[in-house]
């Protein structure tokens, strides 16, 4: 019987992060390896960062489903606006970076920006054993 999908919801407080961390690390430890672990909680961390951070929001979500027996999917939803930044400038090479750091980090990455007039930023990230 597959493994049910575990839905949280948090407040958007960096205060978050080390508990979506442990999390994450439960289920998704269940199927991946450590460093396949370690890699979907910096993304996953990165993303709920991002809504925390620069979204605007209340209320960060996340869902993390057990597909099978060899990946695990995390979304992770705001009711936030998806905020623009601009490319790294010169002197800046740190800045700018979570999206890239992110889809380096697992297997599928999927962006749903919420914009004026249709707020809410999905963040929808997969991870399989190797």
């Amino acid at each position: 019987m597959p493994e049910a999908a575990v839905r949280l919801a948090y407040a958007a407080d960096p205060s978050i992060l080390r508990e979506i961390r442990e999390r994450i690390e439960e289920i998704a430890g269940r199927v991946l390896s450590a460093s396949e672990c370690e890699d979907l909680k910096v993304a996953v961390t990165e993303a709920c960062a991002n809504a925390v951070l620069h979204s605007g929001t209340h209320e960060v979500r996340v869902t993390i489903t057990p597909l099978g027996s060899s990946c695990v999917e995390v979304l992770i939803e705001d009711d936030g606006l998806y905020r623009e930044v601009p490319s790294p400038v010169d002197g800046d090479s740190k800045a700018h970076r979570g999206l890239i750091l992110m889809a380096a980090m697992v297997d599928d990455l999927s962006l749903h920006r919420g914009i004026d007039g249709a707020a809410g930023t999905q963040v929808r990230l997969r991870k399989c054993a190797s």
